[in-house]
């Protein structure tokens, strides 16, 4: 074989190691179209891998408020399907009027039916474990009461040994209770007893066997965000002998999850604040791989987005996807060699650090969209499945605002930016820096639309802004630092200034003792009409 044979045949196989890696796994977080947490996974005789999570809405009002069940599975860890709503408050006669409170649930299957465990609270308040059963492990649930024998417990996770004995492990006042369930899975035998050996225990255990030895993973009580870690037993119910820690603390206060062995690999189930910029009560369920010492001991997880470069994707929010790409310039046939089809993205995620500039047709030309944040869906800036061309370049910023632009990420909330009125413009703002800007439009102040940034002490900053103001508006459209830099950094704008368009403003100041700061998007007590911010940054001066 001539030298020039063996370089094509070492290139093509190294194009076919990078394809087929990039092919292995969905990215982190596997559903980015909605807000899940507290994920409970399970490997059922069909061969699919099923998750049962709880759902955050949108926008974030507290956990007070999670509602509406969904189950997701997928048979290569690839592409995810949404069942679809499941169980919803509204479906559970004996439940608080009120709704909501719709916690971590769990689900198990035995003897022809899957049993769904849920914690919901009852008209007097307190929770009880509720009980839905189907046929089917995505549908057809229907509330068959509550647990007797669980009343004041809540986060069920539900194991059935190797003998079809079943076991409830609850969370009441942070502590884990368990007790054998009756074999009509809705009593338990005995009551509920204290799990010795999981004291630091704060939430959702979850119990799996695995070579004749019982694990038990549980979020702990670290501060201010909580790990995971995991205690290990001879019996089902203990006493349990902590091993530490299992996966160091997230972006977000919680920390709940399941573990699962699906052909051959053993993963665990957690979330994150990844597609919301942390805000705690609008999480985002992911998977890592898991492996096992030789001892049975767990090492500590490596968590990750799943994919390290730019990864193109045939189905919005991040499924059926095509691969990853580097650096560089790809023509439709370079597309094609990395196996990303033209003319057939529908979602892009895009990890920090990277420009993605897409071109509508080959070589470069036509019209061109670049894409700093994920995008999940690209129907909504009419360049799905028109995508022939592209160029990946890797990019440094000295802003220390993230989003500034207020893209929009999942269910029109913006990533980053805390508020419980958060409103974005649903339609493309050709005017704004980026494809959206944020957009508040009612009577009096929003609520505190706020970003804290962390400073450097007796440093020197510019900060800007552009704002805008709708004619006829009364009252100003106001970015402000929540009072702290009120003589320098308070910028406002008011109609009878200026009207229908941006204004940029910019000062500068001293952090002095400050190590952070919040910015804020808001408007006057006066306030009624729209009012607009885009492009806000900050930086060293």
């Amino acid at each position: 074989m001539n030298t020039i044979s063996k370089a094509l045949i070492a290139v093509f196989l190294v194009m076919s190691a990078s394809y087929s890696v990039a092919q292995n796994r969905r990215s982190n977080p596997i559903v980015s179209h909605m807000f899940t947490a507290d994920a409970s996974a399970h490997v059922w005789g069909d061969g699919r891998l099923y998750v049962y999570p709880s759902t955050d809405v949108a926008p974030a009002r507290g956990y007070s408020t999670m509602d509406g069940y969904h189950v997701f599975s997928t048979d290569d860890m690839i592409t995810w399907k949404d069942h679809g709503e499941i169980l919803h408050s509204r479906d559970v006669e004996w439940g608080t009027e009120k709704g909501g409170l719709m916690w971590a649930p769990d689900c198990v299957y035995k003897n022809g039916t899957y049993y769904f465990y849920f914690p919901h609270k009852n008209k007097e308040n307190v929770w009880e474990i509720g009980i839905a059963t189907s046929k089917n492990p995505a549908s057809g649930f229907k509330v068959q009461g509550f647990v007797k024998g669980g009343n004041a417990f809540c986060d069920p996770n539900v194991f059935i040994d190797d003998d079809g004995q079943a076991y409830l492990f609850a969370v009441r006042d942070a502590k884990c209770y368990g007790a054998k369930l009756k074999d009509n899975m809705m009593e338990v035998e005995t009551e509920m007893v204290h799990q010795i050996g999981v004291d630091e225990h704060r939430e959702g255990p979850f119990v799996v066997k695995r070579e004749g030895k019982y694990y038990m993973i549980y979020p702990n009580h670290q501060k201010p965000f909580n790990e995971m870690s995991y205690s290990m037993s001879d019996n089902p119910l203990g006493p349990w002998e902590p091993k530490g820690l299992l996966m160091e603390q997230n972006d977000v206060i919680t920390m709940h999850g399941s573990i699962v062995e699906f052909k051959g690999q053993w993963y665990i189930f957690y979330h994150n604040g990844e597609l919301s910029g942390s805000i705690g009560p609008q999480r985002s369920i992911c998977f890592d791989p898991v492996y096992f010492n030789e001892d049975g001991t767990i090492q500590l997880v490596k968590k990750s987005l799943g994919v390290t470069l730019p990864t193109f994707h045939n189905d919005i929010n991040f499924n059926e996807m095509f691969g990853t790409l580097a650096v560089g310039d790809y023509t439709q046939n370079d597309m094609q060699l990395q196996g990303i089809e033209a003319n057939a993205i529908a979602s892009i995620q895009i990890p920090e650090g990277y420009v993605v500039e897409c071109f509508e047709q080959d070589h470069f030309k036509g019209k061109s969209w670049t894409f700093k944040e994920d995008r999940i869906d690209l129907s909504a800036l009419g360049c799905d499945n028109k995508i022939s061309s592209i160029k990946i370049s890797k990019v440094t910023t000295d802003n220390l605002v993230k989003n500034s632009s207020f893209e929009l990420t999942t269910q029109k909330m913006v990533k980053y930016w805390r508020s419980k009125t958060v409103q974005c413009t649903s339609v493309l703002d050709d005017t704004a820096t980026g494809y959206y800007s944020l957009q508040y439009k009612g009577q009096g102040m929003p609520k505190d639309i706020i970003q804290q940034v962390e400073l450097k002490p007796n440093t020197n900053y510019q900060l800007s802004v552009m704002l805008k103001i709708k004619a006829g508006t009364k009252g100003k459209v106001v970015f402000d630092t929540t009072g702290i830099l009120e003589d320098s950094c308070k910028f406002e704008l008011d109609a009878d200034t200026q009207a229908d368009q941006w204004v940029e403003f910019k000062d500068t100041f001293n952090s002095g003792d400050l190590t952070k700061v919040n910015l804020r998007c808001t408007t006057s007590e006066d306030f009624d009409g729209l009012a607009y911010w885009d492009n806000v940054i900050l930086k060293e001066k």
